[in-house]
């Protein structure tokens, strides 16, 4: 009996140590294939990650080039044109400057203006800076106002630094006639060929 009682137990003991192994086995295969199955997609997505990092680098490497390009085009455009501004303005500026100032030349140019816009004009106002009025005598003023049949105004004008400007009786226009304006007439015919001269096309 007590062999038997002791056999029944050996039994038991196998058994349950049986089962508990194949359990243990169980728990470990399906531990194995949950940590397998958590790797492969950690792994998907790390490179999936990756890859967008990766991207994402191209890209702001790309914009930032492209950034750098632009602004760097832009500030050449912008010294380049101060360039060629700077020449033109030296170049013209002091000539015109010279002539403005040339009693001569002024009168010159006051009667061919006032000898075109006649054919369009009855009457109107010129407007002279009050630099040159004594420089201007009587006989040649007179003979500006005969250009119109006595129709023509004379002003001199303080704030006027040189030169003058003709304007219609209704005063709708205002033609200026200063260094100043010739100067921004010639820059801009000058400046594109000065601009191709200085840096090509």
């Amino acid at each position: 009996m007590n062999d038997q009682l002791q056999d029944l137990l050996k039994r038991v003991y196998e058994e349950g140590v049986a089962k508990a192994n194949a359990e243990a086995e169980k728990i470990v295969n399906e531990a194995k294939a949950k940590a397998e199955e958590l790797i492969t997609k950690a792994t998907a997505d790390a490179e999936g990650k990756i890859a967008a990092a990766e991207k994402q680098a191209t890209d702001t490497k790309k914009n930032t080039e492209s950034d750098l390009t632009m602004a760097a085009s832009h500030s050449l455009n912008a010294v380049k044109q101060k360039i060629t501004e700077l020449i033109l303005s030296k170049s013209l500026n002091t000539k015109l400057s010279t002539a403005f100032s040339d009693a001569e030349f002024i009168k010159k140019l006051i009667y061919e203006a006032l000898n075109t816009w006649k054919s369009n004009r009855a009457s109107g106002t010129i407007t002279i800076s009050e630099t040159m009025k004594p420089l201007l005598d009587e006989f040649y003023l007179k003979s500006l106002k005969e250009l119109f049949d006595n129709k023509l105004q004379i002003d001199f004008s303080p704030s006027m630094k040189n030169g003058f400007s003709l304007a219609p009786e209704d005063g709708t226009y205002k033609l200026s006639f200063s260094d100043e304006d010739f100067a921004n007439l010639f820059k801009t015919y000058l400046r594109p060929r000065t601009k191709e001269l200085l840096f090509g096309s």
